[in-house]
Parts: C-alpha cells; structure tokens; sequence
C-alpha cells in the first residue's frame, strides 16, 4: 500500500471526534481489521459485528506494532495503550469506509464495479484473467464484497495498478447505493437481477431497484455494460453514460454465438463471429459471464485472441461447479451458494450431461436461505420444474427443501426417487448405499447449509 498521508484525511473527515497523541506529520504503512495479522506501521480499527469486538485485541495490536487505534467506545485505555496515537469515531465501520472511499479518490484510473444476483464472482475472476493480459489489475478477493470487504480492497489500490475491479453485494436496501459513493466506478456491470436475498427486499422489483443503484449513481461519461437477456435490465435508459450492450441478439454490442455445449457442459461460443472459444468451467449459464468478460476486454483494447485464450484458462472457483471424480463416479460440487436462478441453472447442467449406459443422476438439494416469506413457494416452484426432467434420484435437506421433496412424491407418474433428510449425516448414509460406479452426483445448497460437508463424507462402495 505504501505510505498513506493521513493528515488531510483527518481534516475533512466527518467520522472523527477526537484525536489523542497524533503527531502533525502522522503518517500509516496500511490499515488492519484483525490484530491476528496487522503489520508493523498499520492503523488498527476496532470493527464490532454480532459476534466480534475489535476494542478487545487493542493490546495484542499494540503489541504487533500497530501504528494508531481507531475506537468507537468510550473506554479507559491499559498502560499498553495510552500513549499510542488513537483516533475515536462514533462508528469504526463508516469511519473505515468514508477512509477506504477518500483513499479511492486519490486515484485516478479504471475502476469496475461489479455486482448482480448471480454470477459476480465468477464474471469477476475472469475479467480479471482477461485484463490481466494487458493491465496490472487489483480484484476484490474471493467474494469479499460487503462494506468490510470493498472498503479494504480499495485500501490495496497503489500507483502500479492499471485497473481494479470490484464487487458489490448487497442483502439490504441501499447498500448499493453506499458501495458505488465509495468506489465512484468509471465502468459498472450488473450481471442479473433474481431473487437471492429476496426475503429482505420483498420483490424481484426491489431488488432491481437496488441493483441498478449502481447504475444511477455512475458519474456522467461512465460507461455501463448492459444485459439484454435480463428482463429487467435491458430496458434500462440514462442519457449521459455510455451504454454498451452485450447478449445473444445481433444488435448488441456484444453477441455470443452459441456454437454447441459438449457432453460434459463445456459451452464453445464466440464473441462477435470472433475466434471459437471453449469454456473450461462446466455450466451453459457460464456463457453471459464470459461474454461480459469478454466484452469488456475487447473495450479496454484486449483482443479477440487474448480474450479466448484468457477465458480458456479459468478454472472453476471454490465450491463453483467443481467436478471430482472419485471411485468412478462424477461429483459436481456447486455447493457455494443457491438461489431460485442458480439452482435452476444448475438443475439443467445436470440434465444436459452426457451419462454413460447405466449410470444415474442424483441431485442433492440444501435450502435455498434469505428468501424470506418466500421461501416455501421457491422451494415448491422447484419441485415442479423437477417434475418432467430426467434426473434420478433428487435428496433434499433442510426445512424449506423438504417442500421440493414433498412436491415430487405427491405427482403421479413421476420417476423421480425423492427423499427428505433432517442431517448431512442421514443423508449421506441413504447416498452411500446407493451409489455405483459410473453415477454422477450435483451438490447444492446456500452458503449457510455447508452441502461440501457432503462431499467429505461420501464413501463408494464395493
């Protein structure tokens, strides 16, 4: 991060009230939430959660050479601490973010703010693999996309980065609004609106209406990067930006044509009758994430051989469409998240798998969370697009997926084997002794059902 001048931050900001022991030529090598692993140099800020309080490591940072506390209690400071310069805020988490956005001002360069219902963190890995053909790129990492999360990745911003890219997530009403005052992105993307988190906003209506904050709080002369295979999105209309489109019509900026999708989900596709690229991440749903990739790579100046060859090389991310083989069977872990969109999705990669003679499809379904007053209702709209698909057996787990379950026992005729479970253990020991070789099993589940824990304990017999 190299050595950030505090000073006229301090002077301006609106989050201070108090200053003790600060020398006029203050000065920070970075900044640290976790005492565990602060550098010598870096501000400590005293972040509270649910279930945390940063006020109760201010000694052990102290001890790790932290360069200044940032509190919010009103507190008597030990022996350790008394001495060292302290800055007292109302709220260390603003005073984090109203740092982490003057800090992004300071900037004059790229930013791509990323966010959607589904796909973020996969469109933004593989933008970052094509632009890194010919940028020095900052990424957010992982998927740490919250006020914590964006507000430390525009702290590692230095003079060396080209561009950065950023994503944005959101579970409550404005905090898209928030994120984009904090990044002030040059160049945005919203990749869908769907109903993840739909039990905090009420309607998929409100969530487009969050989404596409980020959208409205562009300054004019940006550049948005439009979805127009999203109801919801493709109409969206501002004068003073530059809107580039980008789908499967022939009037986007930016057309993917299908070519095929091989037998074990590969999608082959081109961007603009450009070279044919084959995806190495499984899923026909990976196409607009790549194409918007893609797109916005062709945009910076990236070209059409680069952005193949990128988008060739990225390998599925963490609990993202993985495939293992083991014992001979086909396990698909897409256990990072679900939601209505991404188990719909994921339910027709399965089906368009090629399976070899004998083999059988299982799908083993956790509970989609944060859906609210909805969640019974998406959990039954699912059983029913099971209903006539050709997959095997179907396993639920969790409260809300036995109304998937239950949806498929009651339909007559139907050949799908659906069984509920009230733990990973029950589940698995039914999996077990039915699994054969040459089966192949898809895992989902929202973050919170922890389906890997699956994963860990299957055992093919025989």
């Amino acid at each position: 991060m190299g050595k950030m001048i505090f000073k006229n931050f301090l002077v301006h900001s609106k989050m201070v009230t108090a200053t003790f022991n600060l020398p006029p030529d203050f000065s920070v090598q970075g900044i640290s939430t976790d005492s565990r692993t602060l550098q010598k140099g870096e501000i400590f800020i005293a972040l509270q959660g649910d279930h945390f309080d940063g006020h109760n490591f201010l000694e052990p940072a102290v001890r790790r050479g932290a360069a200044a506390l940032v509190i919010s209690k009103d507190q008597r400071l030990s022996g350790l601490t008394e001495m060292i310069p302290v800055i007292q805020t109302p709220d260390t988490l603003r005073f984090l973010m109203e740092y982490a956005g003057w800090y992004r001002s300071q900037f004059d360069l790229p930013v791509i703010g990323l966010t959607g219902s589904t796909g973020k963190t996969t469109s933004k890995e593989m933008l970052a693999v094509v632009l890194n053909r010919k940028y020095r790129v900052l990424k957010t990492q992982k998927n740490l996309n919250n006020f914590i999360g964006v507000s430390l990745t525009l702290l590692q911003l230095q003079k060396n980065i080209e561009i950065a890219i950023v994503e944005m997530g959101t579970n409550h009403p404005g905090e898209v609004s928030t994120l984009t005052e904090m990044v002030k992105p040059t160049q945005a993307a919203i990749t869908n609106i769907g109903s993840g988190h739909i039990g905090f906003f009420g309607s998929r209506e409100a969530i487009f209406k969050e989404k596409k904050a980020l959208f409205d709080g562009m300054l004019p002369a940006s550049k948005i990067y439009l979805n127009m295979e999203d109801a919801f999105l493709r109409n969206y209309q501002r004068k003073d930006v530059t809107i580039h489109t980008y789908g499967l019509r022939e009037n986007c900026t930016y057309q993917a044509t299908l070519v095929t999708v091989d037998q074990r989900g590969h999608v082959y596709f081109q961007i603009n009758h450009g070279p044919e690229i084959r995806l190495a991440i499984p899923g026909r749903h990976q196409l607009l994430n790549a194409l918007l990739a893609g797109g916005i790579g062709l945009d910076l100046g990236i070209s059409p051989v680069e952005v193949k060859e990128a988008l060739e090389s990225v390998t599925a991310i963490d609990k993202r469409m993985e495939v293992i083989e083991r014992q001979g069977i086909t396990i698909i872990n897409d256990a990072y998240n679900s939601n209505p969109e991404s188990l719909r999705a994921a339910i027709d990669h399965l089906l368009g798998l090629s399976s070899p003679k004998n083999s059988r499809k299982f799908l083993v379904i956790g509970d989609m969370l944060e859906l609210g007053e909805h969640s019974e209702e998406e959990h039954r709209r699912i059983g029913q697009y099971l209903q006539d698909k050709k997959i095997d057996f179907v396993f639920c787990l969790g409260p809300y997926s036995q109304h998937i379950a239950k949806i498929l026992i009651q339909l007559k005729n139907c050949p799908i084997q659906s069984q509920f479970f009230n733990s990973h253990e029950e589940l698995v020991r039914v999996l077990n002794t039915q699994l054969r070789e040459k089966d192949i099993v898809l895992l989902k589940g929202s973050r919170g059902m922890a389906m890997e824990r699956i994963l860990d304990l299957i055992e093919i017999k025989g």
